[in-house]
């Protein structure tokens, strides 16, 4: 979603009322939706130009979002039995969220929702600005959208002068899936069974050379559970930690690797 060039109109996103839910609530919004309307934010947004991958909805808007709407049907009822199962995992989130927002803890919590969108020194960090974006926070307020869909999805919106939201990859989203796998899968990871799961994802996850939030939140365990596996690791010689400008990386040493081979 965070790939350059391809920002859809902010109307698609179905967010106008950030307290509405259900699918009667979101498609409402879009039965609503005119597709002028549509269509001049999509010419507003590539400065009159859409791209290829745009053309045949700036050609025939009406149908684009007719078709719009029997794709969010058809995900609707494909995604609900398991949106109902990470329903515990958003509520967690939620309180996680009001932990920090009443401890005056925020910028801990903010910096570590990994992904594209960064917060350092008290600001957003958002790739690929579109045309629209406000620049500056001002009072808006800041809406935390979880997205139960994959481990790295994320996406947000700095076209509105009320509020930025910002979605990101619902923590522990890959311990539901993993433990959604069979019993017989599970017993034949052998690097699971002689590590563990939270180790053996971590060695797994290392070839990216990714940060220590990116590894907690792939492996779906917390920063702080996952900097310990990590030290034991690397005290058993099969990870290395080193810094690359302001984050500091995870790199499988020669020893990790031959592991990977030998069990992986």
């Amino acid at each position: 979603m965070f790939a350059s060039g391809v920002w859809a109109p902010d109307s698609l996103s179905l967010t106008r009322d950030l307290d509405a839910s259900g699918p009667s609530a979101v498609l409402a919004e879009l039965d609503a939706l005119d597709p002028e309307t549509f269509l001049a934010e999509l010419h507003l947004q590539h400065d009159n130009t859409p791209p290829p991958h745009w053309r045949a909805a700036a050609a025939r808007p009406r149908a684009f979002l007719s078709a719009y709407r029997n794709t969010l049907v058809a995900v609707w009822d494909a995604l609900t039995p398991f949106w109902k199962e990470v329903a515990p995992y958003l509520r967690r989130e939620q309180e996680r969220v009001g932990l920090a927002t009443v401890t005056n803890s925020l910028d801990a919590l903010l910096g570590s929702m990994g992904g594209k969108v960064r917060y350092a020194d008290g600001a957003f960090h958002l790739p690929h600005p579109c045309v629209g974006h406000l620049t500056a926070l001002g009072r808006r307020r800041i809406v935390l959208v979880p997205l139960a869909s994959h481990f790295t999805s994320g996406t947000y919106s700095a076209e509105r002068n009320d509020v930025l939201w910002l979605g990101y990859p619902l923590p522990g989203l890959a311990q539901l899936i993993s433990s959604s796998t069979s019993t017989a899968e599970a017993n034949t990871d052998r690097l699971a069974v002689l590590l563990g799961r939270a180790r053996a994802g971590i060695l797994r996850h290392a070839h990216r050379r990714p940060s220590l939030s990116d590894t907690a939140r792939h492996v779906g365990i917390s920063v702080s559970t996952a900097s310990y596996h990590c030290d034991q690791l690397a005290h058993a010689g099969l990870l290395v930690r080193q810094r690359q400008g302001q984050h500091v990386r995870l790199h499988l040493t020669d020893k990790g690797n031959a592991l990977m081979d030998l069990l992986a």
